[in-house]
């Protein structure tokens, strides 16, 4: 496993969105989130990286807006919601290729990190960015220590 800390900036995303959806493998794999990423993909110019973010509500309910990064509001299509990812710490986890599925192979590094201590989630957004050629990354809101 490994993983490299960054500081982001805040980041608009505008995009479709669906309740319900926790951030891990199963919600990364899932019909509706796969349905969203084609859906934001065809309509996107060509190249574009995709991102799938987490966020959680007061409820303690996650919920997923499959999207890209907008510069403001103004450019967030009619239609769509957008979510702010504030700025903050970040684990960025790629895959290692232990596992054939890309996505399920960065998630379960993620899963391990958690597991031995190496991150303590912050409970903020995180999100997965897809590009064009199947590589993903991970990003993980931490509680630097």
């Amino acid at each position: 496993m490994t993983f490299r800390l960054i500081a982001r900036p805040s980041v608009l995303f505008g995009g479709l969105v669906a309740p319900g959806i926790e951030a891990g493998p199963e919600g990364s794999a899932g019909d509706l989130v796969v349905f969203m990423r084609e859906r934001i993909r065809e309509r996107e110019p060509e190249g574009a990286d995709i991102y799938t973010v987490y966020v959680p509500d007061q409820r303690g309910v996650t919920n997923v807006v499959v999207g890209v990064p907008r510069a403001g509001t103004d450019d967030v299509p009619v239609g769509d919601v957008f979510v702010t990812v504030p700025s903050g710490a970040f684990a960025v986890f790629a895959p290692s290729m232990t596992l054939p599925d890309r996505a399920e192979d960065a998630w379960s590094q993620v899963e391990d990190a958690l597991a031995d201590g190496s991150i303590v989630r912050a409970g903020g957004a995180e999100f997965e960015c897809l590009s064009p050629d199947g590589n993903v990354e991970i990003f993980v809101s931490v509680l630097l220590q």
